[in-house]
C-alpha cells in the first residue's frame, strides 16, 4: 500500500468508522462477565473467548490509526539523535523475557552510534522486528548483530537477525539488500507494517535475506552523527568494512 494521499485516508476512515462498533461491543462483553449477572458455565467460556477476540479487534483498529498517522509524512518532525544499538540492545532484552538463546552482539565502540530517529518509536519498531523473528524461527536460538558500514558519502548503522555469528556475516547480510521483506506477513497484526513505515521515515531500509543463509532479515539506517561516521571511516582503514570482526562484542 502507498503510504500516501488516498491510501492514508483510507486507513484514517477504517479506523473511525471500525472504532466505535468494536468498542460497543467490547463493552458488552465485558459486561456479561461482571460477577453481579448471572451467565450459565458454558456460555461464560464463550463469552470469555469472544471477550478476548474483541479487545483483539480494538488493538488492530487502534493500530490502523497509528498506520495512518505514520503514513501522513509528518512521523519525522520530533526526531533527534539516538543511540540505535543501545536501543536495539533494550529491545532486545525486553522481548527475549526469560529466553536464553537470543541475544544482541555489537561491538562496545559501536553503542552510543547516532541515528536521527523517535527514540520510543525507533524502539517499537526493533522490538517488532526480535518478536517476529523469534516467532519466525521458533526454539531455535537467535542472534541480533549490530555493526556500522562505512560508505563514500555517509555510513549506515546495520542491525541484522539471524543465527549465532550473524554478527560478523557482514558480506552476506549486504548482499542480500535487494531482496524484498514481506511487511504485510499475517499473524502480527500491523506490528511490522508499522515498523517498516517508522524504518521509512528514519531513512531506512529493510530486506529479507535468502533461507539458505544465516540471516533472517536485516535493517540499516543512515548514521546520523559525524563523529560516529569519522571514527567507522577511521577503523575501516584497519579493518575491512566486509569481514570487519567481533572484537568487544556485548550480548
Amino acid at each position: 500500500m502507498n503510504p500516501g494521499g488516498e491510501d492514508r485516508e483510507l486507513l484514517s476512515l477504517i479506523s473511525h468508522e471500525l472504532r466505535s462498533p468494536a468498542a460497543v461491543v467490547a463493552g458488552y462483553l465485558r459486561l456479561l462477565l461482571r460477577d453481579d449477572i448471572e451467565v450459565p458455565e458454558r456460555a461464560q467460556q464463550i463469552v470469555r473467548e469472544a471477550e478476548k477476540s474483541s479487545t483483539r479487534l480494538l488493538h488492530l483498529v487502534k493500530e490502523l490509526s497509528e498506520l495512518a498517522v505514520l503514513s501522513s509524512g509528518d512521523g519525522g518532525a520530533s526526531h533527534s539523535g539516538v543511540p540505535v544499538f543501545s536501543l536495539c540492545a533494550e529491545a532486545v532484552q525486553a522481548a527475549a523475557g526469560e529466553r536464553n538463546n537470543v541475544a544482541f552482539v555489537c561491538a562496545d565502540n559501536h553503542l552510543d552510534t547516532l541515528v536521527k530517529a523517535d527514540a520510543a518509536q525507533l524502539t517499537r519498531a526493533l522490538t517488532a522486528f526480535v518478536q517476529v523473528t523469534m516467532r519466525e524461527r521458533g526454539d531455535r536460538p537467535l542472534e541480533i548483530g549490530g555493526f556500522i558500514l562505512p560508505a563514500t558519502a555517509s555510513a549506515e548503522a546495520i542491525v541484522a537477525f539471524g543465527d549465532p555469528g550473524i554478527a560478523t556475516a557482514h558480506e552476506a547480510i549486504i548482499a542480500g539488500r535487494q531482496n524484498a521483506f514481506d511487511r504485510w506477513r499475517g499473524g502480527t497484526g500491523l506490528s511490522i507494517p508499522i515498523a517498516c513505515r517508522i524504518f521509512e521515515i528514519c531513512g531506512g531500509q529493510f530486506w529479507a535475506l535468502p533461507d539458505n543463509s544465516r540471516a533472517a532479515c536485516a535493517v540499516s539506517l543512515p548514521i546520523w552523527s559525524s563523529d560516529v561516521w569519522e571514527k567507522s571511516s577511521t577503523e575501516a582503514e584497519a579493518a575491512s568494512p566486509i569481514n570487519g570482526d567481533r572484537n568487544g562484542a556485548t550480548a
